[in-house]
């Protein structure tokens, strides 16, 4: 029945076609044209959904009061259907119904409140969209959810309340029409309106047709690229087959004219100012099917290269708030020196009556930025106290998943005046997630009541006055780095594409090595030439990105797993003088008056602007266990002329390995849809992680020497002189504090030496 319903999911795409060649007769006639008896109509309920464009993992609202904002894309031949909002959620079962409810907000209106019971019979609310509300582009759409323990009062107790969004059942519900035969159009905004399927994801199909030329893979694998840049799908479900698909997602179709006819797609003039453009839309599922044909390779290149630039100069549409919902999606871009408030960056003045504020946000760093402790970013928020607050409260900040800064809560809260200085070296180029934690206990809090937390709110939070700033950020390459923009690495010869590498045999892999390359360009904005190579045997002895199960690798991308199970490798900085100084992790059960020295020591390390490292205990290693994928870089070593010629800015052809390998493919492929749904990919750091989809943690190192490319600025303006310092002694804390003492008695004693001279 399945492969049915395929056939004639693909009939009627074909039929569109076509008919989009009759050019004399407008879309709409054509439309009417079309043979809709081979589609499964429904009949009895034609309603359908656009879903929301995130999983569930990211529809997740966790603590006391948490929010989630997203830009949903309405096209213009849907956004007058759009009349209901359907949520559906799941509670943890610890939350108190009767004091726990969650808002929706549309465009900055509220359109409905809900009541988070967890043993309710039914979760599924609707509410009525007036008319005019949603408008033609991005729309904003909020929720926020409040949450009080039934029984805990504790701070622990905080990170046990949350609701989810179902991601099936959550977005916009509208009534298509009785047509439901696929359509012709020749609008590229339906790109940013590709509905996801029912896990949250953005289902990309890439169509092999029959024996055509593997490079049309190449090709379909670019424009997936541009369109999740274009739509910033940072979710993509991608499957290779040889068949259009029949739910919400996206179908990219490239090939030559003849390789598409002989498919059975026959693509004509369709009137788009790109030749051989067609884009088919499917009113009842939302999927879209994008197709490119050209007379020649040559001329399909170009066309391409024209849909890019099409897309690329394309207005953003919407209403205010759901513009900067989409622009802020993957962090707002911080320029060095500027001040910018939170709520410029999406974080929402609130009021809060519960034990722990916790508030999330984003932000983008250049993908050249340099990473190490030479500066700091001063964090200033403006935090009253409204409440009589006890002596224990703390503020931390954590980036990325790692505590970075704290500080002590006084009485009346916190006040930008006295900002927090965060290091730079706890950040990563690009994509960074950061997270703000508030404790609000009061002295009533020591005798835990549950009813001592519904007396009046704790923390007012001034999102307009809280700011955030850095310091000039030094701008030079870094290789090898496991950042997103640094995923892909680029090919040393110019024009050239990255090539990936998998084994012939290995679907699943392939894949998996395109959900990267999709993700990390909806991520990072940049579409990468790709090409794509099979072995037969074993992969890896040529630079690029080498995707395959750990038996199957071979030349450099071995040896570079290998380097990774070396011990002295991953523990040889973790001494007992780094750790006596607070510079290393302590044991959490450790409650000894040694270990709580050496938390304090580490405290004080952190409040003057310091990373602590390191992210990789001692007694673990990256030894690979199933439902777990290893990413590693390397380089080739650069000789001492090398480095100091890329040092000063000129091009130094570098070949860059990166790999992605697991036990299994199976492994390899589950572990990377987890990471991409848990949206993990932007806390890849060093130039080692491994990531257990199980437990949805990263275990990250440097194991290699970095070598350091100057990029956008002149290596000899202050900004990057410091890197001199910083990239040879701030990777090592105990280094960097034995080169200052050090600079500083010389430059003592030579002030000493000069006053002597001088007679004074």
């Amino acid at each position: 029945m399945k492969t049915l319903y395929h056939l004639k999911a693909a009939t009627c795409l074909k039929a569109a076609l076509v008919a989009s060649t009759l050019i004399a007769l407008p879309v709409s006639a054509v439309a009417q044209q079309l043979d809709v008896s081979v589609l499964d109509t429904k009949t009895e309920d034609r309603s359908t959904i656009r879903r929301l464009t995130a999983t569930a993992d990211q529809l997740r609202m966790e603590g006391e009061q948490a929010e989630i904002r997203l830009a949903v894309y309405a096209p213009r031949d849907e956004v007058l259907l759009y009349r209901k909002l359907q949520v559906d959620y799941l509670t943890a079962v610890s939350t108190a119904p009767e004091h726990s409810s969650m808002s929706i907000m549309v465009n900055g209106q509220p359109v409905g409140d809900v009541e988070l019971n967890a043993g309710a019979q039914s979760s599924m609310r609707s509410f009525d969209l007036p008319p005019g509300l949603m408008v033609e582009g991005f729309n904003e759409i909020r929720f926020i959810a409040k949450h009080k323990h039934r029984v805990d009062c504790t701070i622990p107790a905080t990170y046990e309340l949350w609701t989810v969004l179902n991601p099936a059942n959550t977005g916009i519900v509208f009534d298509p029409g009785p047509d439901n035969s696929p359509k012709v159009s020749a609008s590229l905004e339906l790109l940013r309106a590709v509905p996801n399927d029912k896990s949250g994801a953005t289902n990309m199909r890439l169509l092999q047709l029959g024996t055509a030329s593997a490079g049309n893979l190449d090709r379909a694998l670019a424009v997936a690229q541009t369109v999740a840049a274009f739509g910033k799908y940072h979710n993509p479900d991608i499957q290779i087959r040889n068949e259009p698909g029949n739910d919400a997602g996206l179908d990219i179709i490239v090939g030559t004219r003849a390789e598409l006819s002989h498919a059975g797609f026959a693509v004509g003039d369709t009137g788009s100012e790109i030749p051989g453009l067609a884009i088919v839309h499917r009113p009842d599922t939302g999927r879209v099917s994008l197709f490119l044909a050209a007379e020649n390779r040559p001329a399909l290149d170009k066309s391409i290269e024209a849909f890019k630039q099409a897309l690329q100069a394309k207005p953003m549409l919407g209403s205010r708030r759901g513009i900067a919902a989409f622009e802020n999606k993957f962090g707002y871009e911080i320029e060095p020196g500027e001040t910018v408030s939170l709520a410029k960056i999406g974080v929402s003045s609130k009021r809060f009556d519960g034990r722990l504020l916790r508030q999330d946000f984003s932000i983008r760093l250049p993908d050249d930025y340099f990473v190490g402790d030479y500066g700091k970013a001063k964090l200033s928020l403006n935090i009253d106290a409204l409440a009589n607050l006890s002596n224990a409260n703390r503020l931390q900040v954590f980036a990325n998943g790692a505590a970075l800064a704290s500080a002590e809560l006084t009485r009346d809260g916190i006040s930008s005046r006295n900002p927090l200085d965060i290091p730079l070296g706890g950040f990563s180029p690009g994509f960074n997630d950061l997270r703000i934690e508030v404790s609000s206990l009061t002295e009533d809090d020591a005798t835990c009541d549950v009813a001592t937390g519904l007396n009046g709110d704790r923390l007012s939070l001034d999102a307009d006055t809280s700011t955030i700033e850095f310091d000039a950020l030094a701008r030079m390459r870094v290789t090898p780095s496991l950042s997103p923009s640094d995923l892909l690495p680029k090919n040393p010869a110019e024009n050239r594409p990255t090539t990936i590498q998998v084994l012939a045999d290995d679907p699943k892999s392939l894949e998996a090595a395109a959900q990267l390359a999709v993700a990390t360009a909806a991520i990072t904005q940049q579409v990468r030439p790709i090409a794509i190579t099979t072995a037969s045997a074993s992969v890896g002895n040529q630079p690029g990105l080498i995707v395959a199960p750990v038996n199957r690798l071979s030349g450099m991308a071995k040896e570079a797993y290998l380097d990774t199970l070396d011990p002295e490798r991953t523990q040889g900085s973790r001494s007992q003088v780094g750790r006596f100084f607070g510079l290393k992790s302590v044991d959490e059960n450790d409650t000894s008056l040694m270990a709580s020295i050496q938390r304090y020591a580490g405290s004080a390390w952190r409040s003057v602007g310091f990373k602590l490292n390191s992210e990789v205990p001692s007694d673990r290693s990256f030894a690979l266990q199933g439902n777990s994928i290893l990413i590693a870089q390397r380089t080739k070593t650069l000789t001492s002329k090398e480095s100091w010629v890329a040092f000063m800015g000129a091009p130094v052809k570098q070949d860059t390995w990166t790999v992605v390998t697991g036990l299994t493919s199976d492994d390899i492929k589950a572990s990377t849809e987890t990471m991409l749904r848990e949206g993990r990919l932007a806390w890849l750091t060093g130039d080692t992680s491994l990531y257990n989809a199980t437990t949805n943690r990263f275990a990250s190192e440097r194991l290699s020497d970095p070598n350091y490319f100057a990029s956008l600025a002149n290596p000899s303006e202050f900004r990057n002189s410091r890197l001199v310092v910083a990239g040879l002694v701030s990777h090592n804390m105990l280094d960097f504090v034995v080169f200052m003492l050090a600079f500083c008695l010389i430059l003592g004693f030579s002030y000493y030496v000069s006053l002597k001279r001088s007679g004074r």
